[in-house]
């Protein structure tokens, strides 16, 4: 499966966590000898200057979420590791905390990093398949944070005092669904919001040969309901408000039903996957916009990378 490295569009808005290396002195460049050279882990964004949809978690959008935990791993290029799954845990401003004090080697020697951000169990290294979990409460972010996979890795880096940058990528799906309301329908009306019919776990399998956009991802376990967030948009232009969810990828069924809005007054509104039904890729972001009626749903979708494709139209039962 293609995994497309993040861009940001109209349509999108899909990051590029970075990390960065500095050293004590951020002036001077060090000089190749035996002295040692701090290796530090600051998280960041590159995104470029697009509007910018009204995401759920728009904080996400901007560094890793406080109190998230990354795992990295440091090699001296074609020599032994150094650092093994060094536990960091982001400050939600761009920076970490904790871990074991990292140094680029004393011999001068450049470095491999990788790095992982998961909710599976991680050691050593991973060479064999590890699960990893999305959430089935993401209505806060919470929920949402520990679902989202991303790996990064850069080999042969030199050391140096300059940003040494990662790019991470998201190796899951994501859903961004708006909701207005039609006739006879009111906020107070809506009780909930669920995405259904999909697989929680995500097996994957890390190797420091493959590339992080070439990551296979393979949805296992039972189908489970995700609860996401019920903001009510007041229009599908300037008014607009998404409720993020982050899924695993797979093909979900014709017929499944997919996107449930709960009234309180009892009774479904639903919409299922149409005809053919859908395969949800790794590294893509899908837009669903709904207009909700006492009569059922209607609805378009857009499938983008984390570039529009064609909408899709939608029904709905009661």
């Amino acid at each position: 499966m293609k995994k497309v490295r993040f861009s940001t569009t109209v349509a999108i808005a899909a990051i590029a966590l970075s990390i960065v290396t500095i050293s004590c002195n951020t002036n001077v460049e060090p000089e190749m000898d035996d002295s040692k050279v701090e290796l530090r882990l600051a998280s960041g964004v590159e995104v470029q200057k697009a509007p910018q949809l009204r995401a759920a978690f728009a904080g996400s959008n901007t560094q890793i979420p406080n109190g998230q935990t990354v795992h990295v791993w440091v090699d001296e290029t074609g020599g032994s590791q150094m650092y093994a799954n060094n536990t960091l845990t982001a400050t939600g401003g761009g920076g970490f905390t904790g871990g074991t004090s990292m140094f680029f080697p004393q011999s001068g020697g450049n470095v491999d990093i990788y790095a992982v951000h998961t909710n599976a169990v991680l050691t050593s290294y991973p060479t064999a398949a590890l699960t990893h979990t999305v959430s089935t409460d993401q209505t806060a972010l919470p929920g949402y944070a520990p679902s989202d996979l991303l790996y990064a890795k850069k080999t042969n880096v030199a050391r140096t005092t300059a940003a040494v940058q990662l790019t991470f990528y998201h190796l899951l799906s994501k859903l961004q669904v708006a909701i207005v309301l039609g006739n006879g329908l009111a906020p107070a009306d809506i009780a909930g919001v669920t995405i259904g019919g999909t697989k929680l776990s995500a097996d994957f399998t890390l190797a420091k040969a493959t590339a992080p956009d070439a990551i296979a991802i393979t949805a296992s376990g039972t189908d489970g309901d995700i609860t996401i967030g019920a903001d009510i948009s007041t229009n599908f232009a300037g008014g607009i408000q998404y409720n993020d969810v982050i899924i695993v990828p797979q093909t979900v069924a014709e017929g499944t039903a997919f996107i449930t809005v709960h009234l309180v007054a009892g009774g479904d509104l639903v919409y299922k996957i149409p005809a053919g039904g859908i395969t949800f890729e790794s590294s893509k972001k899908y837009e669903y916009q709904i207009t909700a009626n006492l009569t059922g749903l209607t609805l378009t979708s857009t499938i983008t990378n984390w570039t529009a494709v064609n909408a899709i139209p939608g029904t709905a039962e009661m």
